[in-house]
């Protein structure tokens, strides 16, 4: 079962990792809907939605049972394996914030559609009752009236209905409330109150993909511009922008200069609709182009496709351990590797020459094996083993001196041409003979 660590791992590398897929995804709508030429709203609003979906989906994709968790070497970049639990921990830290902040949203349309007067249907005026009628048709929706409002919204999920203003419901002509029902309702026939709150929180999850924060400003006009067509096919182009004129300074002057920022960027948006409803081009339509949507649909396919095979961009490296090696004297320079694939170790014949004296004429060197076979490490630290010289059968030889020969190779991942690391120690027994060996084998031995 995966632990905390290499939980960590896998979704950071799965995330970062497909975040050039994410663009590409992000790139290919873009230049698609510039290739298509002009396309209505809603068709936009469509690309762009499936296009945020494949970006969310393709963390996901990105993992594949055959891409090792560690790697040191096929990545562009590497990471420290200790770092993953530190980015978990901001990530986590900051998609908490944006999450309670979205939560918090939700909590005030909840305080506001209880705090709200459901109006009759029938005591809006016939056109009134005509607009919400057909809307009935599609989803159950109220009419409400509130003060806590500055502008009409539309409160969807399970309860949906339109909140409208009560200084909208005295100072708006017929038409103008017509208007705005019809922008309103579009909303909730268009099922936006859903797909809106799932753009909010794929943008706070993936607070920090540049692509999600681009997609989800495109959806955010997108989305006003489509309901706007809607209300176009039904009112008249000049006295639609009117309305929205009006309302926009009504709510400035209401808000005060306390949320000056947030005016002016409503103003950018209201600029940008304005310009779109008194165009006379427009494309009139307001079906979605299912081959655009479709377009999308299989480059996203072709990414998931690919996503497991690319080559990672991040990954999460271990550092290697210090292998700890006696002192000792070595032929070349010992090295350590953190992955061995092979261990082996051998007996080097060796020789040594005693002088002689007058209480001894023949000597003899020998090459002690010791006991036990050594076994394989699998390990990069070697381990010391001790050995002892069997004791001569003869009463005349006495050891005078010990030295062991064990030659010890080590082998990481990458092949025979890796790096090896090789230790070597000498043990000799030097046996002093006071008399002529009896044994006829020892004899010729001894010569």
């Amino acid at each position: 079962m995966m632990d905390l660590h290499q939980a960590a791992q896998v979704s950071a590398q799965g995330v970062l990792n497909s975040m050039a897929e994410g663009l590409a995804i992000a790139l290919f709508a873009g230049v698609l809907l510039k290739v298509l030429g002009r396309r209505n709203s809603g068709t936009k609003f469509a690309v762009w939605f499936c296009a945020l979906l494949a970006i969310a989906a393709l963390p996901v994709f990105s993992v594949s049972a055959d891409r090792p968790l560690v790697s040191n070497s096929s990545a562009a970049i590497t990471i420290p394996g200790s770092w993953a639990l530190y980015l978990l921990g901001a990530w986590a830290f900051i998609s908490c914030l944006a999450l309670l902040r979205v939560g918090v949203g939700l909590w005030h349309l909840v305080s506001l559609r209880r705090s709200c007067t459901t109006v009759d249907p029938c005591e809006l005026d016939p056109l009134l009752q005509t607009t919400v009628g057909e809307a009935q048709s599609v989803r159950l929706v109220e009419i409400c009236v509130s003060e806590k409002l500055q502008v009409p919204t539309a409160i969807g999920f399970f309860r949906p209905a339109v909140v409208i203003p009560r200084w909208a419901m005295q100072e708006l002509s017929t038409a103008e409330l017509n208007a705005v029902l019809l922008h309103e309702l579009a909303h909730l026939r268009r099922w936006d109150d859903w797909t809106n709150l799932l753009q909010k929180l794929f943008r706070a999850i993936l607070f920090f993909h540049p692509a999600v924060w681009w997609i989800e400003s495109k959806l955010s006009v997108e989305r006003e511009m489509a309901c706007d067509d809607i209300v176009l096919a039904k009112t008249d182009a000049r006295s639609y922008a009117e309305c929205l004129v009006l309302l926009a300074e009504r709510n400035y002057m209401r808000r005060g200069l306390a949320m000056a920022q947030a005016a002016v960027h409503r103003a950018g948006q209201t600029a940008r609709r304005l310009a779109q409803i008194l165009d006379v081009d427009r494309p009139a339509a307001t079906l979605v182009s299912k081959p655009a949507v479709a377009l999308v649909a299989v480059f996203a396919a072709g990414c998931f496709a690919v996503a497991p095979h690319t080559p990672q961009i991040v990954a999460f490296g271990e550092k290697a351990p210090a292998a700890a090696v006696a002192s000792v004297p070595s032929r070349r320079p010992i090295t350590t590797t953190a992955h061995v694939e092979k261990f082996s170790a051998k007996v080097v014949p060796a020789s040594f020459a005693v002088p002689e004296k007058p209480s001894v004429k023949r000597a003899k060197a020998a090459v002690v094996a010791p006991r036990k076979p050594i076994q394989e490490q699998q390990s990069g630290t070697p381990r010391l083993v001790q050995t002892s010289a069997p004791q001569p059968a003869n009463d005349f030889a006495t050891p005078r001196a010990t030295f062991v020969v064990m030659q010890s190779q080590q082998f990481n991942e990458s092949g025979p041409g890796g790096i090896v690391w090789t230790l070597t120690v000498w043990h000799v027994t030097i046996i002093q003979q006071d008399q002529p060996p009896t044994d006829p084998a020892l004899r010729s031995k001894s010569t």
